[in-house]
């Protein structure tokens, strides 16, 4: 069920309210949906993640757990940030330590990243980049200085991580380099007044800029400068605006600002600024022109609504309507409000969240149909073009094949796989045991020909010796340059000639342990090894990934295929399925290692699905056997062809 299916099985909120009838009962964001982030009260573990449909009005409370009922403990302890990128939905659980992803369409988690008391995102390049304050969540004048992770945002791996300053808050990206507000929150009253600057080439600090104690909030407009506020010392320094371009501090603008949102020249804040003095919080909203740097006089905010709202926390602005939605925190330990309203300010209609809304992200459902796919057109060569991503199983030739060097990452050995495979060099990769993958592009989209072979797939494969990969096929629906949309499974012989005997739905972990056999478990209760041999005596299991201790699979296995016909062990047949599998039969036999795109079907309910072209291809290994001496079953890739570019 997608996520947009949720809001309609739900129940409105009660208390929704609209203005009087001379009002447009419609939000003018249109065909959108709003996912609104609910930090909850520290240590209630009640972080919850509402959803918005903007056209219908529905909306729907705590939706993660309906998407992912299986979840312990649901979404955890502070939500402290919300993003999308791509087709993936993130968010930053601070007291958790973790950051959650999910698919934006449905909701449905995808992976999870521990990182310890993690703050806000920033993204570029398909990579994530994650703050974090590092140590436990306490005031200490000996707090560990702070950090940015970086994270592959295809393989959700931790790739680097430079140290900034102290209790690091928002970032944000312009150009090659990472900004990052330093707050020093912990060594209260010492605060931090840093910018950290990172070159995001070399993945390192280069420099540190003076700006005001205890930043916060920080992002850049389409100038290039970048926006940062200080909280001041809640006593005899006030919260102020400052800006910033190339590393220089331009100025500053006396307002406070707890929340901001910027589109277009407008700068759109929220300020709640508490006084220890007055024991009060002070309130103010309103707009920055960040061409001029002027603060400018708006009615935007001056509705009774608006102004009776408890304890503004958060807004956020449709980028292209301007219609916006303010978030009250009211009283920190009980529901509170979204409200909305229309570009002109006028009051529309509010809505009952968890507790402390605080930030929000749009979801176009438009930009998530894929009805809006634009397939790319223009390319000369009918090969590989690169390889996105390359993620092994254990195997006896991993490691090897490419050759993996110390201080290699995910990227690299991508890269050493582009090396191998592309143009046609012919080169052979190994994907190791059961559920190995290789993911890789053309520089152009492959057509669909209905009725004619599409794609061509080599392996290394001989007449006794089939180590049959299961083939799938993606559209870049979402037209950002990254596999990950939705994935189809090209349905080979198997599926008619083993009815019964094909496992769908299989799912295999193996377990990191050094230079000795690999075991491994799967979710039908059985386990086994990956065996070291005599003839490779490198590690077996990928070397790059071996910090996340295990790798899981998931996918279609297909039935054992390795006898011994010798009956003494010393002669293993692997015999051929009949089509539709790579490295199953030799690259002499042209038609045996063709795809067609028509034979494409979703992965879990085995439907036919109709696709016009592919973006991105990915093979795996689907066969979880041992035959004898030879070892493990594992799939090897020596290249491919769209069969319809000269």
């Amino acid at each position: 069920m997608s996520a947009f299916a949720l809001t309609l099985s739900s129940c409105r909120s009660d208390d929704a309210t609209s203005s009087s009838s001379d009002v447009p009962q419609k939000p003018s964001t249109g065909d959108g949906f709003m996912y609104v982030l609910c930090e909850g009260n520290m240590g209630s573990n009640k972080c919850q993640l509402d959803l918005l449909n903007t056209a219908s009005f529905e909306y729907t409370q705590n939706i993660y757990p309906i998407a992912n009922p299986s979840v312990v403990k649901e979404l955890g302890d502070v939500g402290n940030d919300i993003k999308i990128y791509g087709s993936k939905l993130w968010i930053v659980v601070n007291c958790s330590n973790k950051v959650e992803v999910c698919d934006a369409r449905t909701c449905v988690r995808k992976g999870q990243m521990n990182i310890p008391n993690c703050r806000y995102l920033a993204f570029d390049g398909g990579y994530a980049y994650v703050s974090s304050y590092v140590g436990p969540v306490q005031i200490d004048a000996n707090a560990q200085i702070g950090r940015v992770y970086k994270v592959d945002t295809l393989t959700l791996e931790i790739v680097g991580q430079v140290e900034v300053g102290y209790q690091p808050e928002e970032l944000a990206v312009v150009g090659n380099k990472l900004y990052v507000a330093n707050s020093g929150g912990y060594l209260v009253p010492n605060y931090d007044k840093t910018v950290s600057i990172i070159n995001l080439d070399t993945f390192t600090e280069e420099k540190k800029v003076d700006v005001a104690i205890n930043l916060h909030r920080l992002q850049a407009d389409k100038y290039g400068q970048v926006w940062v506020s200080s909280r001041g010392d809640y006593s005899t320094t006030p919260s102020r605006l400052y800006w910033m371009k190339d590393g220089i501090v331009g100025g500053s603008i006396d307002v406070p600002v707890s929340s901001m949102c910027i589109v277009g020249d407008s700068l759109y804040y929220i300020g709640t600024a508490w006084s220890n003095q007055t024991q009060k919080n002070t309130v103010k909203m309103g707009l920055v022109n960040v061409r001029t740097h002027e603060e400018i006089q708006t009615n935007l905010f001056n509705s009774s609504e608006a102004r009776s709202m408890t304890l503004p926390y958060g807004i956020i602005v449709h980028p292209e309507a301007k219609d916006f939605y303010l978030m009250d925190a009211k009283n920190y330990v009980s529901s509170g409000s979204l409200l909305h309203f229309f570009a002109d300010g006028t009051f529309d209609r509010k809505w009952t969240t968890g507790d402390i809304p605080s930030r929000a992200v749009f979801v176009r459902s438009s930009s998530l149909d894929p009805h809006n796919y634009v397939p790319r057109t223009g390319g000369t060569s009918a090969f590989i073009f690169a390889v996105d991503e390359y993620v092994p199983a254990p195997g006896q030739f991993v490691n090897t094949m490419p050759q993996y060097e110390d201080g290699d990452d995910a990227a690299a050995m991508a890269k050493k796989c582009t090396n191998l495979l592309a143009n046609n060099n012919g080169g052979v990769v190994t994907l190791g045991g059961y559920g190995g993958y290789i993911t890789f592009h053309f520089d152009h989209s492959v057509k669909n020909v209905p009725g004619e072979y599409d794609l061509l797939i080599n392996g290394n494969a001989n007449a006794s010796s089939a180590e049959a990969g299961i083939v799938m096929v993606s559209q870049d629906t979402n037209n950002n340059g990254l596999p990950d949309d939705e994935w189809y499974e090209l349905s080979g012989s198997a599926d008619v000639d083993s009815v019964g005997k094909v496992i769908y739905g299989y799912q295999c972990t193996y377990t990191y342990t050094p230079m000795s056999n690999i075991p491994w478990s799967d979710n039908m209760n059985n386990s086994g090894t990956v065996d070291r041999n005599t003839f490779h005596a490198q590690e077996y299991f990928p070397l790059w990934l071996k910090n996340k201790g295990t790798l899981t699979f998931f996918g279609t296995r297909l039935p054992n295929n390795a006898h011994d016909t010798s009956g003494s062990g010393t002669y293993w047949v692997l015999d051929a399925l009949r089509y539709g599998y790579a490295d199953n039969k030799p690259n002499t036999d042209i038609e045996a290692n063709s795809f067609k795109i028509d034979w494409a079907v979703d992965p879990v309910t085995r439907t036919p699905v109709s696709l016009q072209y592919v973006d991105f291809v990915r093979v795996y290994t689907a066969l979880n056997q041992k035959a004898g001496w030879l070892g493990e079953t594992s799939t090897e890739i020596s290249g491919a062809k769209d069969l319809h570019q000269e």
